[in-house]
């Protein structure tokens, strides 16, 4: 049954001509696999479906039992109608008038052996005209279903794709990649949870202060990069040409000899004249015939260690980002916006660079979100929906973030606290712990929105602080700070 095959194989082409059409330029390896193992997947479910469903295996099992039992025993005339009443119960339109005349017609001839065999050619021709309508029947049902199965999927497909489309447009502005923060399961976002994602990307989009602040703040994740020597061991080969005296390969001067093959022309002249031949023969006997002196040269290959001293640029991948927002009540208005704003930009920066990242929501509670794909959307877009109030207690925020520096994953991390610090000081523990994580190569910020600055917080805890004035859109010393972040 290859007819109903090739109907499943059409689905991979018609696929890939929804695929273009809403990403004609796509080029990204994990949406098509992803894509590829949707299909795949739909491919092996139809198959299974196929299979377990089929309406015929009544049918089918009656077809095979006449079929066994004409192999063993042959044609008769109670066989024909008995297998008539099945074939019946498949097509009720067959015409059983037609192979009852036939039956009848045969058993009135008088040769019994002549009987037999038409009996034969009768059972035979009516299973292969029931074999013939049971193959057509189970073909119409395997290409309905697999039609209907298609439409089905290409719809949830089209549906996915104007999903992902959305999100493309969303995050475009911070330069994200598909699979990476909005992963490829975003097929299981509402409309309410892009509506979220839309209202906050253009927020970041129209607001310029707000989003000087974001690529500020980005500008704080440096990459490190250290020297080590090392002795590098290696073999070299060179290879030296010596002459070969046992080689006769090219003439190299005159040498006196009695080298008959060696000979120079104008000894070999002497031959010629009888009178003087008897100077070649005393030349030849004490060996002072003029000979040519030749030579070759052979290749010898030879093999030296030499040990090297080189510096070597160890360039580590940026660290991971925690970063830990004030939810409080007094954050709420423009303070809530622009922290919100700031965390959406900064972990779409993180992840879209293959880094970590870690939310810490904290008013006189901690509530955590792991932003790292796949599930990093919908955590996150859990975080934008969220209202602000409560009080503000930061040194949960820190102990929490104190805690995952120690993880294999979190080392050498950037924290950044984005509050009104509208909150009382820091106790001398959480700042020796904070202190502590330094010497691991672990980074404090913070960034004050409000007006309330940084007064009511000991300012040693943090490697660099800023106040943000959301009324105006400034940074205090904003020229120091960029010089800051680049010198270090």
């Amino acid at each position: 049954m290859q007819l109903h095959k090739d109907e499943i194989a059409k689905v991979t082409g018609q696929v890939k001509r929804l695929s273009t059409g809403y990403f004609p330029n796509q080029n990204d390896g994990e949406f098509e696999k992803e894509l590829t193992k949707k299909v795949s997947m739909w491919e092996k479910e139809t198959f299974n479906y196929l299979q377990e469903s089929e309406p015929f295996e009544e049918h089918k099992n009656n077809l095979l039992h006449a079929q066994r039992h004409f192999r063993a025993y042959g044609g008769s005339k109670k066989s024909i109608n008995t297998d008539l009443q099945k074939y019946k119960l498949l097509q009720p339109s067959v015409s059983v008038k037609f192979w009852r005349e036939k039956t009848f017609n045969t058993t009135k001839k008088e040769n019994k052996e002549n009987i037999k065999d038409n009996l034969n050619a009768i059972r035979r021709n009516e299973q292969e005209a029931w074999e013939k309508e049971y193959d057509k029947q189970l073909l119409e049902w395997q290409i309905e279903e697999i039609q209907s199965r298609r439409n089905k999927l290409l719809t949830e497909l089209e549906d996915w794709f104007e999903t992902i489309k959305q999100l493309k447009d969303v995050f475009d502005d911070f330069g994200l990649e598909s699979g990476i923060l909005w992963d490829l399961s975003a097929g299981r976002l509402s409309q309410q949870d892009i509506s979220v994602l839309k209202k906050w990307a253009e927020y970041l989009k129209n607001d310029e202060k707000v989003r000087e602040l974001c690529e500020l703040m980005g500008r704080l994740h440096r990459e490190q990069q250290s020297h080590r020597t090392e002795i590098i061991n290696s073999t070299i080969q060179y290879c030296v040409t010596k002459p070969d005296v046992h080689s006769n390969e090219e003439i190299i001067g005159i040498e006196l000899g009695r080298y008959l093959e060696n000979v120079i022309p104008q000894e070999l002249a002497l031959l010629s004249d009888s009178d003087i031949s008897l100077l070649f023969d005393l030349k030849y006997v004490e060996n002072r015939l003029m000979c040519f002196s030749k030579q070759g040269y052979r290749s010898e290959i030879y093999e030296e260690n030499v040990e090297k001293t080189v510096t070597v640029d160890d360039k580590e991948k940026k660290g991971p980002i925690i970063i830990c927002v004030d939810t409080s009540g007094s954050m709420s208005g423009a303070p809530e916006n622009i922290a919100k704003a700031l965390t959406l930009s900064l972990s779409s920066q993180a992840i879209n660079q293959k880094r970590n990242c870690y939310l810490i929501n904290f008013s006189t509670s901690i509530d955590t979100l792991e932003l790292t794909p796949p599930k990093g959307i919908h955590d996150l877009i859990d975080f934008l929906k969220m209202s602000f109030h409560g009080g503000t207690d930061v040194a949960p925020a820190l102990y929490e973030g104190i805690r995952m520096m120690a993880e294999e994953n979190y080392k050498k991390a950037d924290l950044l606290v984005i509050s009104d610090f509208v909150l009382y000081g820091l106790s001398p523990e959480i700042v020796s712990l904070c202190n502590e994580q330094k010497q691991n190569e672990n980074r404090f910020f913070a960034l004050s929105i409000g007006s309330f600055g940084m007064q009511s917080v000991d300012e040693g805890v943090f490697n660099q602080s800023w106040t943000y004035d959301s009324k105006n859109g400034t940074i205090s010393e904003i020229n120091n700070v960029i010089e800051w972040i680049t010198r270090n």
